[in-house]
């Protein structure tokens, strides 16, 4: 899952994508370097607090951008992080990127 998340997240920031306003709640995006999204998930222990989510980015603000293996589009709380708290923002990728303003 990292690896076909790395490749999405390294094609983002080719087109420029790299931070900017997010027309759905949180309102911003921050994507993480794709060589470092196993590090970054292992830092967060999402396989331990959300073991359904994979991170490739934050809003700057104490929240976590997350996918699912289905590829749904997530925000998550960095305190208190649990499945349960995950507000479902995009139903894909592709979905979420139509928000994402450079």
């Amino acid at each position: 899952m990292i690896s076909e998340l790395a490749k999405v997240v390294s094609k983002w920031n080719e087109e420029g994508y790299i931070e900017g306003e997010l027309l759905i709640e949180p309102e911003w995006y921050v994507l993480w370097e794709p060589d470092d999204l196993d590090e970054i998930n292992n830092d967060y222990q999402l396989s331990k607090y959300a073991p359904e989510f994979t991170t490739f980015g934050g809003n700057g603000g104490g929240e976590l951008l997350v996918v699912n293996a289905v590829g749904e589009v997530f925000y998550l709380p960095e305190i208190g992080m649990s499945p349960e708290v995950a507000i479902k923002i995009a139903s894909s990728l592709c979905k979420f990127k139509e928000f994402m303003k450079k």
